[in-house]
C-alpha cells in the first residue's frame, strides 16, 4: 500500500481513500494501477526496515524526509528497556505453572 505526505502540513502517512475524500473528483486511471495524486501531495518511498535484534531492540518509523524532491521512509531503532523485555516474555506465575501441568479445570456444565 502506498503512502503520502501532504505539502503543506507535513501530514503523514495519507492514503488513496484519504486523498479522495479530499478531491472527490480524482477518477481511477483507465488501467487501475496508478493513481492520479494532486500537486499538493507527494509519494513516499518504501524503505526496508533495518536489522536489529527483536529480542533487545525496537524498530519503529519517523517522520518522511525529502531528498532533492523525493520523500524517503526513515527508521530508527532503540534499545528496549529492561522492563520492556521483560513485559515480552513474562514468567509464569506458580498458579499458572500449577494449571500447565494437566491438573482438571473446575468447570460446571
Amino acid at each position: 500500500m502506498s503512502a503520502y505526505i501532504k505539502l503543506a502540513t507535513l501530514e503523514y502517512p495519507r492514503h488513496e481513500g484519504d486523498i479522495r475524500l479530499e478531491y472527490p473528483e480524482i477518477l481511477e486511471s483507465q488501467t487501475g494501477d496508478t493513481f492520479p495524486c494532486p500537486d499538493t501531495y507527494a509519494l513516499v518511498q518504501w524503505v526496508d526496515e533495518p536489522s536489529y535484534n527483536i529480542e533487545t531492540q525496537l524498530a519503529y518509523e519517523l517522520a518522511p524526509v525529502n531528498n532533492n524532491g523525493t520523500w524517503f521512509m526513515v527508521w530508527a531503532v532503540r534499545d528496549l528497556t529492561q522492563e520492556e523485555i521483560d513485559a515480552r516474555n513474562p514468567q509464569p506465575s506458580q498458579q499458572q505453572y500449577l494449571s500447565q501441568q494437566g491438573s482438571v479445570p473446575n468447570v460446571i456444565g
